[in-house]
């Protein structure tokens, strides 16, 4: 009778959790279950089945333990799977009000630092090659009826196809929105100039003219769009692309490039500051190809190049106060 009585008020302990759990907003049984998750990491495992394991050892009656431990783990684990099938199931539900619904779990951010270029699989295993001083936020669960980076700075893409589920870049007030292709966005934020390079497949790109209309523009392989966002217009060429793409495979392609345009190069890839030091400089302009080549051999070659320039290196200096260093200065000067 004594065991009866113990399972009794194990089932009313169950049962008014239960309830408990019924009368839970949404919002409170998210947070609920990211708690659990976070604590799982702490978890010891092996310390908690020895501990379990001695005490049930102890008593003489295993089967009542044996039903309440059982219990307690199925009560402990609904709000986590309640978590997973919200996720996986029913987040496609929620609306999309801005680039990134507030609705999500968590925004996950990447940034490449500056003079690096970064390779990311997303979840939804389309590659990812940031350049060197961008940054990409997407949100938790990421696919749902569509796809959506925000993007700073410069990347190429290789997006895995689904049909269900389009893929949205957004960058600069602009969208590219494509089903599974390779193509390359350039989207600084101090330039009022957007490019799209399409290497295969379809893409449209899509900007607002007015509120609520938007114009698109549809991009076939080799084609080269510029986009001013300060009077809206578009112009798209189908030409060679390869030097506007070969970064990601760290191949950096000079073709009749100016020397201002070089210095831009120069600071995104290797991580420098670049000082022109005179107007009659600027005017230079450079065709080579460097493959995955160190700084020192870059600047090098380009003053074999060009014999009338000298190139200087000093390395960054300490800021006071801080453990931080100033970037590295390369100063561009006349023989």
């Amino acid at each position: 009778m004594k065991t009866n009585k113990h399972i009794k008020k194990s089932d009313s302990i169950f049962i008014q959790f239960i309830e408990y759990r019924k009368s839970l907003t949404p919002f409170e049984m998210k947070m609920e279950a990211a708690k659990l998750i976070n604590q799982t990491d702490s978890v010891d495992l092996n310390k908690a089945y020895h501990n379990v394991y001695d005490k049930i050892n102890l008593k003489t009656n295993f089967n009542v333990i044996y039903t309440t431990l059982t219990r307690i783990a199925a009560v402990l684990t609904l709000p986590l799977l309640a978590f997973t099938i919200w996720s996986l199931f029913f987040q496609d539900s929620l609306q999309q009000s801005d680039l990134i619904a507030r609705n999500n779990i968590s925004i996950q951010e990447i940034h490449s630092p500056i003079g690096m270029r970064s390779y990311v699989v997303l979840p939804d295993s389309t590659c990812l090659w940031l350049n060197s001083g961008s940054y990409l936020r997407y949100g938790i669960p990421f696919i749902r009826e569509n796809r959506v980076v925000e993007l700073i700075g410069e990347a190429f893409l290789d997006v895995a196809r689904n049909d269900d589920s389009p893929f949205v870049v957004k960058a600069n007030g602009a969208e590219v929105e494509v089903l599974g292709t390779r193509f390359n966005v350039n989207a600084w934020p101090n330039s009022n100039v957007i490019s799209v390079v399409l290497k295969e497949g379809s893409i449209n790109f899509k900007f607002q003219v007015e509120e609520g209309i938007f114009k698109r523009t549809e991009l076939k392989p080799n084609d080269y769009l510029q986009f001013d966002t300060n009077d809206n217009k578009i112009a798209v060429e189908n030409t060679n692309i390869e030097k506007y793409i070969a970064w990601h495979q760290n191949i950096m392609i000079l073709d009749d490039t100016p020397m201002t345009e070089l210095a831009e190069m120069l600071s995104k890839w290797y991580g420098v500051r670049v000082v022109i030091a005179s107007e009659e400089i600027k005017r230079y302009k450079f065709t080579t190809t460097f493959d995955n080549e160190p700084l020192h051999r870059v600047l090098e070659l380009l003053e074999i190049s060009s014999p009338g320039i000298k190139f200087h290196y000093s390395t960054g200096k300490p800021i006071e106060g801080t453990k931080q260093f100033t970037l590295p200065l390369i100063t561009i000067t006349k023989k």
